[in-house]
């Protein structure tokens, strides 16, 4: 299989606005203003990390509802599951990892896991491929990766600003990490991915612009 990267990294919230905030003190990093999901009513907001990788915040857009045309119930990100929102209403979490592919489909069809229906997506001047599951549920609480495929493999951070931010390592728990390094393997990902055993979980290890390091884990910000 074809080398794949890590794409972007999702952090999940209640309210996109205060998060940004809340994130982008945590991290000195200044986040763009955000885009809109139509067909997930859901917004963002976006920083640039190292190379052609992102940083995602997205939440439920309350100003929006899923467009008469669309027969989904559930938006992506598992953003709709009650578990996922308890979480969120504490704080902004980890949500998923997301892998740049050459071809979706075919990647999907061999991946050794269900990453979702191939779904077309668009944002603004944005058009992309995407895994996305019927049930809106992320595959191993979001261990496993979201696929996505990028016309001419451009993504949306090579038209960001560099943030000085890097992203150290990507940490991954998990109760069979065998299973998952196998499937990682088959994936043929490039990235500082480090998988070890515990409950399903993911964390993000960054380095500050300033050079100090921070993690970014469950309820990092919970309360602040």
């Amino acid at each position: 299989m074809a080398l794949s990267t890590i794409d972007h990294i999702v952090i999940g919230a209640a309210n996109l606005e205060k998060a940004t905030e809340k994130v982008e003190s945590l991290l000195q990093t200044k986040f763009s203003t955000s885009g809109k999901h139509s067909l997930m009513a859901t917004h963002n907001s976006l920083a640039r990390l190292q190379n052609s990788a992102y940083m995602e915040i997205i939440a439920t857009d309350p100003s929006a509802t899923f467009p008469k045309s669309c027969t989904r119930e559930k938006r992506w990100f598992s953003l709709d599951s009650r578990k996922t929102k308890r979480r969120l209403s504490l704080g902004p979490q980890p949500l998923c990892w997301v892998v740049a592919v050459n071809n979706i489909k075919q990647t999907a069809s061999n991946c050794g896991y269900e990453p979702g229906r191939v779904t077309e997506m668009s944002r603004d001047d944005f058009r992309w491929k995407l895994t996305v599951p019927d049930s809106g549920e992320l595959s191993e609480n979001g261990v496993l990766p979201v696929l996505i495929e990028w016309p001419n493999a451009k993504n949306p951070a090579q038209m960001m600003p560099k943030s000085g931010l890097i992203l150290k390592q990507l940490l991954l728990s998990h109760p069979n990490p065998n299973s998952i390094e196998r499937i990682l393997s088959k994936l043929n990902i490039s990235g500082p991915i480090d998988v070890k055993l515990g409950e399903p979980t993911l964390q993000f290890s960054f380095e500050k612009p300033d050079g100090s390091n921070v993690l970014f884990s469950e309820n990092c910000l919970a309360g602040v």
